[in-house]
């Protein structure tokens, strides 16, 4: 038996099978705080549930149910503040070199930082003075990265990758008798200014001006896409719209449309797959069919068919599948040179949910009342809107109110623009 998900009640873009334990409202992983081997959405709960418990257990009376509760809730905020100032004083203790052989080195010259189509990773050479005919290994974080069997007693570890951050070395030699030792071991430290401004997601923008993104998803499906175009078109917007690689290579003529009207196109993977193991355990961990290979194949191939077409790469911003990511997989994207745009709190227009009896559907005037309601009380300035291209609806398709959409938002002052252009607003 299958077990229905619901929407996070802070995160509705994330579902989940999980509930706080005592309000029992649907939680995903972010939102999760354990506590008594159960999870709960708050401390408030936290408090609450466990007064509940005493209660029960003791038969208390209210005044004084109501110090534990005090008592409970002054202990468990005592904690969080201390956990809080131990995370910070170890963040800011610069590492400790415990000898000469652990010795930090900066990242030698050389390293490639090209344009943003290119990977923007470090790299060196090790030259050692060792023993000729016997087996060198090198290690990197614990793990294998490479043996060699020299002719020469000079010979080099050549093109040495190295990892964002601290990187430990340590290089094994085999002896005559056939025993394992160390030669030496020693940490390079990498950071690149541009690898973490890429690997920094946008969500939005923060502007006093009165402008705001309208982006497009392209998965497999095109039904609704030219009646989209079409309105853009007429109203004279310019969006960013993110394409799969198989839309590319499916729907070429509308792709050609889409360039030749103005819109920008990023990367949206080749298959739209899931990177993260959130719909199945609701962890955000990568899955393990996503090596570094298979994620770097997902968006290079796709700016391969797109390069094959238009004879010009993808502008460098990705959107992953389902709004998927983590630290390792926005780092893989940061080195082939793409940044991760996602949508703005609550601007999942959530158009893709065909089934009517779904707590998720909106109409296409609920999709459009969502974000005029969202405008008057929080404003859209600076935000990214989320729909898309395709649609498995067979009749009040989301489009049908897009127009009027974007007429009501402009008389409130909006201007629509590109993703490019709403990042160049950032203070």
């Amino acid at each position: 038996m299958s077990i229905t998900k619901h929407a996070c009640k802070n995160h509705p873009q994330k579902f989940t099978a999980k509930r706080c334990y005592n309000c029992k409202a649907h939680i995903c992983q972010e939102c999760h705080k354990k506590h008594f081997h159960h999870i709960f959405c708050s401390l408030k709960c936290v408090v609450i549930w466990r007064a509940k418990t005493l209660l029960d257990m003791l038969k208390l009376s209210r005044e004084f149910t109501w110090f534990v509760v005090v008592v409970l809730l002054s202990n468990i905020i005592m904690f969080n503040l201390f956990i809080n100032r131990i995370n910070s004083n170890l963040e800011m203790e610069p590492e400790k070199i415990a000898n000469d052989s652990t010795a930090v080195f900066p990242v030698p010259e050389g390293f490639l930082i090209d344009s943003v189509r290119q990977a923007v990773k470090g790299s060196f050479e090790i030259k050692i003075a060792g023993r000729e005919n016997r087996v060198h290994t090198l290690n990197q974080n614990g793990k294998f990265v490479e043996a060699l069997l020299p002719k020469e007693s000079d010979f080099s570890f050549e093109s040495v990758s190295l990892e964002k951050g601290n990187n430990r070395f340590a290089i094994w030699a085999l002896t005559a008798e056939g025993q394992s030792i160390l030669v030496d071991s020693f940490s390079v430290k990498y950071s690149s200014p541009r690898l973490d401004y890429l690997m920094n997601p946008v969500y939005r923008v923060k502007t006093g001006e009165k402008k705001l993104a309208l982006t497009f998803d392209g998965g497999s499906s095109n039904k609704g896409t030219q009646q989209i175009l079409d309105i853009l078109y007429k109203k004279k917007i310019k969006c960013t719209m993110f394409l799969t690689g198989r839309f590319i290579e499916n729907f070429p003529d509308l792709v050609n449309q889409i360039i030749d009207a103005g819109h920008e196109i990023g990367n949206h993977s080749l298959t739209h797959p899931h990177f993260t193991t959130i719909e199945e355990n609701g962890k955000n961990d990568t899955r393990k069919k996503v090596t570094y290979d298979y994620f770097r194949k997902q968006l290079n191939i796709t700016d391969s068919i797109y390069f094959a077409l238009r004879k010009k790469h993808l502008i460098p911003f990705w959107r992953a599948p389902f709004g998927e990511i983590n630290r390792e997989i926005l780092m893989w994207a940061g080195e082939l040179g793409y940044r991760h745009i996602g949508w703005s709190y609550k601007c999942d227009s959530w158009d893709w949910v065909a089934d009517k009896s779904s707590n998720l559907y909106r109409t296409s005037e609920q999709i459009k009342e969502h974000f005029l309601n969202l405008e008057q009380d929080k404003g859209l300035s600076g935000k990214i809107l989320l729909m898309h291209l395709g649609s498995e609806r067979k009749d009040d398709f989301p489009y049908q109110n897009l127009a009027s959409l974007i007429d009501e938002l402009e008389t409130r002052g909006y201007e629509f623009i590109k993703v490019s252009e709403l990042l160049k607003l950032t203070k």
